[in-house]
C-alpha cells in the first residue's frame, strides 16, 4: 500500500476511534436514510399517495437503510478501530524503542562517572569539529592522583574525578569539548587560543593549591598539569593528542601543577 494511502487510512481511523460506536453508526446511517426516505416518500406524494396509509410502506424507506447501513456499517467501525489501537500500539512501541536507543547511544558516549564525554564520543565528535574549523586542544592530567587512591581509596578517589569534572564543565564556555579520556585524564576541544586556555587553567591551578579540595570530610591537595596544542582545520587530532601528550609530559617532569605549549 502507498504510504499515502496507509497514512490517510490511519487518520480516518483514528477519526472514528474517537467516536463511539452509536455515534459512529448515526454518522454512517443518516445519509443513507434521509436521502431514502425523500426519494420513496417523493415517488409516494407524485404517483402513489395510497402508500401513506400502509404502515410498512411508510416505515421502510427509514427502517431499511437503518437496517443494511448498521448492518455494514458495524464491522467497518470494528476494523477501523482495531486499526487504530494497533497503530497507537505501534507508536508507543516506537516511541519506547527510541527513547532506549537514545538511552543506549548516551550511555556509549558517556564516561559514567563523571558524566563527561568518553573518549569514543570525544574522538567522533572532535573530528567533525576539526572539518568545520581549528581548534586547540588540551590534555589535562591531575596531579598525584595515585597517590590519593594510595592513601584515601577509590571512593574517595573517585570523588575527587566527580570533583574535577565539575569544576572543569563550570570553567570553560559551554561551547567547549570536556571529556574523560580515562583514568585521571581529560581532553578539552576549544574554539579559543592557546594563550586563552593557558590563563583559564593557571587560574584553576591557583584556586586547587589556594585551597584543598574537601571530599567526604577528607582535604585533598592536588594540581593540573596540562598540554596544549593548535590543530588546524581538518588536522588530524590523533596527531594533536600525541603531540598535547608530549607537552603534558614536559610538565610533568618540570615540577607539574603548568602547562606547557609551543608558545
Amino acid at each position: 500500500m502507498p504510504d499515502s494511502n496507509r497514512t490517510h487510512l490511519i487518520e480516518k481511523a483514528r477519526r472514528i476511534a474517537q467516536y463511539s460506536l452509536m455515534g459512529y453508526l448515526l454518522r454512517a446511517t443518516l445519509w443513507p436514510t434521509l436521502l431514502s426516505a425523500a426519494l420513496c416518500y417523493s415517488f409516494y406524494l407524485l404517483w402513489a399517495p395510497g402508500c401513506f396509509n400502509i404502515p410498512v410502506a411508510v416505515s421502510l424507506p427509514v427502517m431499511a437503510p437503518l437496517l443494511i447501513s448498521a448492518m455494514i456499517s458495524l464491522p467497518h467501525y470494528r476494523l477501523f478501530k482495531t486499526l487504530a489501537e494497533e497503530h497507537e500500539t505501534l507508536e508507543r512501541e516506537v516511541h519506547r524503542r527510541r527513547s532506549l536507543e537514545h538511552d543506549l547511544r548516551l550511555q556509549a558516549n558517556t564516561d559514567t562517572l563523571t558524566g563527561l564525554s568518553n573518549r569514543r564520543a570525544f574522538f567522533e565528535e572532535g573530528v567533525r569539529r576539526l572539518r568545520d574549523e581549528p581548534q586547540t586542544l588540551v590534555i589535562i592530567d591531575l596531579d598525584f592522583f595515585k597517590q590519593v587512591n594510595d592513601r584515601f581509596g577509590h571512593d574517595i578517589g573517585d570523588h575527587v574525578l566527580i570533583h574535577i569534572a565539575r569544576m572543569l564543565s563550570d570553567h570553560f564556555e559551554p561551547e567547549a569539548l570536556l571529556a574523560r579520556m580515562g583514568g585521571e585524564e581529560f581532553a578539552l576541544l576549544s574554539g579559543l587560543k592557546e594563550k586563552e586556555l593557558i590563563e583559564q587553567l593557571q587560574f584553576l591551578n591557583g584556586m586547587l593549591t589556594g585551597q584543598p579540595l574537601i571530599v567526604l570530610g577528607r582535604k585533598i591537595n592536588t594540581s593540573l598539569s596540562a598540554g596544549i596544542v593548535r590543530i588546524n582545520q581538518n588536522g588530524s587530532l590523533q596527531e594533536g593528542i600525541i603531540a598535547a601528550d608530549t607537552y603534558l609530559y614536559k610538565a610533568k617532569a618540570n615540577g607539574r601543577c603548568q602547562v606547557q605549549s609551543a608558545i
